[in-house]
């Protein structure tokens, strides 16, 4: 029987305060491409991605609790979709457990907790986004210039380093709030006042 780093993640998470999880992003993202500790500094952007992920969900809060499982709707097919599989069943917000749906452009959302949308499905946005209308799923993408138009968060890449803005105007529509640390941690914050 082989041991999976990717077992640690709960004891991992469920033992740091929140003000430290994103200090441990790095160690996460070498959990999930199964790395071990020197690998840190070559880890993939894919698995950073796929972290960012995990992350964003264990940071939102939701007007009603979400229903078990957590349901976390990839929109198609995408370049980070092996670390997604890797996150199914892990525990997030206070023991729900992650579950991976990928749904077509003209796919029901309905029972979507939390929708990735990739730079790739950027023709779909306008769409996608209409059909959710305020519905209380959080939106993430990692398309340049999407939280512009209505994605909720956005990763981004600057200077060779990940990292990501926040659209709260639209959170805030869909009833949705963000810790104030991952908020402090975004490099931009749009509808903060």
């Amino acid at each position: 029987m082989t041991h999976s780093p990717l077992r640690a993640i709960p004891r991992l998470f469920g033992r740091l305060q929140a003000s430290c999880r994103w200090a441990a992003l790095p160690l996460l993202a070498t959990l999930l491409a199964g790395h071990t500790a020197p690998a840190i500094a070559q880890v993939d952007e894919r698995v950073l991605k796929a972290a960012y992920l995990f992350n964003f969900i264990q940071f939102t809060q939701w007007p009603v609790p979400p229903d078990e499982p957590f349901r976390l709707c990839v929109l198609g097919t995408t370049p980070i979709d092996e670390q997604l599989a890797k996150l199914e069943g892990k525990p997030v917000l206070s023991g729900l457990h992650i579950k991976v749906r990928h749904v077509a452009p003209r796919e029901s959302l309905t029972g979507c907790h939390a929708l990735y949308v990739d730079d790739s499905q950027r023709s779909q946005v306008d769409e996608v986004l209409g059909r959710l209308a305020g519905a209380p799923v959080l939106t993430i993408t990692d398309g340049d210039g999407l939280a512009d138009k209505g994605v909720m968060i956005e990763i981004h890449k600057r200077e060779a380093r990940l990292g990501f803005e926040v659209n709260l105007k639209v959170a805030r529509r869909a009833n949705l709030n963000f810790s104030s640390r991952m908020l402090k941690l975004a490099s931009y914050v749009a509808g903060a006042f």
